[in-house]
């Protein structure tokens, strides 16, 4: 590690609210295996993925289980989904300049690697993970904190029906097939998508929602739907 990269490294690692023991673990947090390929080998960001994703699931699922002691675990189990949804994780690790940080090979470099969303989010799992190996669960978790940030529901939020399940349930019970959700619309960059996705029962729109995530929408769409089918009686 050159004096350039490491000063890169700290002054990250202060955005991280987190002073390494070992910076070289945040370095194989940030480094694509395209580079260490290339090179020969050596550590990359593979294998700390893996660990991170778990740390991530963890911290993300006790969070919502403090805010919601006793709520529905469907309800909470969609929150999570969306949240560590490799878009919303690119996200995040844009809004920390993280892709600007990462190792590449050349060969990745130039077929736009940098570009790749799912590399971002990848290295933001890894980047837990390093945090986690050097700081505890703790350190993990005031980034995940931050990093999230208002996205995080609110036991009351958390509380709110799933309108998905709820609509599936009143078109069982009215011997009606299930929904149909077909994404009609996508806008924004890479990393910052908006979906636009209708519910339809029998080739029939009955609602249409938006989200930053294709599920987010398909709960938007199916509130407005089960509105209707109410609102029209059996």
């Amino acid at each position: 590690m050159n004096a350039e990269r490491r000063r890169q490294l700290l002054e990250f690692s202060t955005l991280l609210d987190h002073t390494f023991e070992d910076l070289a673990l945040l370095d194989q947090a940030l480094t694509h295996s395209s580079r260490t390929f290339e090179r020969g080998g050596g550590p990359h960001n593979e294998a700390l993925e893996f660990l991170g994703d778990a740390v991530l699931g963890l911290v993300v699922a006790d969070t919502l289980h403090r805010r919601d002691p006793q709520g529905a675990e469907g309800n909470k189990s969609f929150a999570r989904a969306a949240l560590v949804s490799s878009a919303s994780l690119a996200r995040r690790a844009a809004a920390l300049g993280l892709p600007d940080l990462l190792l590449l090979g050349r060969g990745e470099e130039q077929t736009g690697g940098r570009q790749k969303v799912a590399l971002w989010a990848d290295a933001f799992e890894a980047v837990l993970a390093a945090l986690y190996l050097d700081g505890g669960l703790e350190a993990a978790r005031r980034l995940v904190e931050r990093a999230l940030g208002d996205d995080l529901p609110s036991g009351q939020a958390l509380g709110l029906r799933d309108h998905k399940s709820a609509l599936q349930e009143l078109l069982q019970g009215q011997g009606r097939p299930l929904p149909e959700y077909v994404v009609v619309a996508e806008q924004g960059s890479s990393h910052a998508k908006e979906f636009t996705v209708e519910c339809r029962v029998l080739g029939r729109a009955l609602g249409s929602g938006q989200g930053s995530s294709k599920k987010m929408a398909q709960q938007r769409a199916a509130k407005l739907a089960l509105e209707r089918l109410r609102s029209e009686g059996p």
